[in-house]
């Protein structure tokens, strides 16, 4: 009798060895299950944006393509009939005796070379980047106090400013695009741009004293611009912060590790 309790006790306990072993082992499978689950997912993310990004550098590229191609033709083609056109107007004054209105037409053509010749120059970034970005933003600067509508300051602590090429034309856009803004909606009467070195990280800030806005006013959307600067950075690694307030002007700050760039 107490061999059959025994036998009976042995029973039970390796039946319940067998069912811990068994609920163990289905745990280290749905476990198991579990962390390829999410180890997937987490690789289907990073694909994502890795092809989200190659996307949109593919895009910018194109983009960047199209304004160097509208660049070259407004400077070999509409530039050369203007300037045609200039010189038969001048002639033309010339042969009725310095009519005014010839003049008046002829000025406004003269006008009109220039503006595009610096269209020109603003999206043939390879021209303009010759020389560094430093001086492509002092061109920018330079365009934009000739217009007579702004002042501009501008420091560096750090020069040469020693980019990679390409990045240097992403760069070089996300600052055009902090400019175009300004000038587009800011009603700004001023901007500076000042460049600083902290350790390895170099940093470009570009600040206006126009109306500002408030990101977190309801009906705000940030406009494609703002989405650019973004983007771009993303593509070079680099940080892009906006900080604005109503009436008291906006700062645009791109951050970059100097080494990324040596």
């Amino acid at each position: 009798m107490q061999e059959e309790k025994n036998n009976l006790i042995i029973a039970v306990l390796t039946g319940s060895f067998f069912v811990l072993l068994f609920g163990f082992m289905m745990l280290l499978v749905v476990l198991n299950f579990l962390r390829s689950k999410k180890k997937m997912l987490l690789e289907k993310k990073v694909r994502e944006a890795q092809v989200q990004q190659e996307l949109l550098q593919a895009q910018l590229e194109m983009q960047e393509q199209t304004f160097k191609t509208v660049s070259q033709e407004i400077h070999d083609n509409v530039g050369q009939i203007l300037s045609l056109a200039k010189v038969n107007l001048s002639i033309l004054a010339m042969e009725v005796g310095g009519n005014e209105k010839l003049n008046d037409i002829s000025e406004l053509v003269g006008k009109a070379i220039r503006e595009l010749r610096a269209l020109s120059a603003g999206y043939y970034a390879d021209r303009l980047l010759e020389e560094g970005l430093i001086i492509a933003i002092r061109h920018e600067l330079e365009q934009l106090e000739k217009t007579g509508l702004f002042t501009t300051t501008f420091s560096t602590q750090v020069e040469p400013l020693v980019v990679d090429k390409n990045k240097t034309i992403f760069l070089f856009r996300m600052i055009q695009e902090a400019l175009n803004n300004m000038v587009k909606h800011s009603g700004a009467t001023h901007v500076s741009i000042n460049i600083f070195k902290q350790e390895e990280d170099i940093q470009i800030m570009i600040k206006d004293n126009g109306k500002g806005f408030d990101r977190k006013k309801e009906g705000f959307k940030p406009g494609i611009g703002l989405l650019s600067i973004e983007q771009r950075a993303k593509i070079i690694g680099a940080q892009a912060t906006v900080h604005s307030e109503e009436d008291r002007g906006t700062i645009v700050n791109l951050l970059f590790k100097a080494h990324n760039y040596d």
